[in-house]
This record gives structure tokens, sequence and C-alpha cells, in this order.
């Protein structure tokens, strides 16, 4: 039970962060660990992470600029707490018009 705890505030925290430096309407972080399972980072207890976020402050970015923006605000986590990250970043009009 307790690293579900430690999964939910490290999740709690990189959220934390990415609200505190960009303008979100919608964030979703998932812990994707299960896939994971047996691979030594995983047993390492290093996160494996996909996030949805949404944000104008994408706007006129490219998909790598835009990762690249979320990598450097979550650097600390990327140092020693998160081993792979998985990203959508859409602005909000993307967002809407996906599907």
């Amino acid at each position: 039970m307790k690293r579900i705890e430690n999964m939910d505030q490290n999740i709690k925290a990189i959220e934390d962060a990415l609200k505190k430096s960009l303008t979100i309407e919608f964030i979703q972080i998932e812990d994707q660990g299960h896939l994971h399972k047996g691979h030594k980072a995983a047993n390492e207890g290093l996160m494996h992470l996909k996030a949805c976020i949404v944000s104008d402050d994408f706007l006129g970015l490219n998909s790598i600029k835009r990762h690249q923006k979320v990598y450097v605000i979550l650097a600390k986590f990327l140092e020693n707490r998160l081993h792979a990250l998985s990203l959508e970043t859409y602005s909000v009009k993307e967002y809407h018009q996906r599907d």
C-alpha cells in the first residue's frame, strides 16, 4: 500500500509542478507501471506515466517543442523518480477537435 501512496503523492507533485508553470485547461496523469513489470527501472521503483495536458501555452509549438517544455518543468522528477513519460499535448482548440 505504501508504494501506491507514494505514487499518488508523486503524481500530485508532478501535476502541481505543471499547473504552477502552465495555464492548464485539463490534465490527466496515469500510472503505467503495470505495463513495465519486470523492467529494471520498474523494479527500482521509478515511475512510468502517461499524461494528457491541455494548455494554450502550447499554441504555436510543434510536438517536440511542447514535449521539451514539459520536460524542462519536470526535470527534477526525471532525474530520480520518473523513468518514462508518454505525453499527449494539445491546445484547447486541438483537444476539442481531436475526435
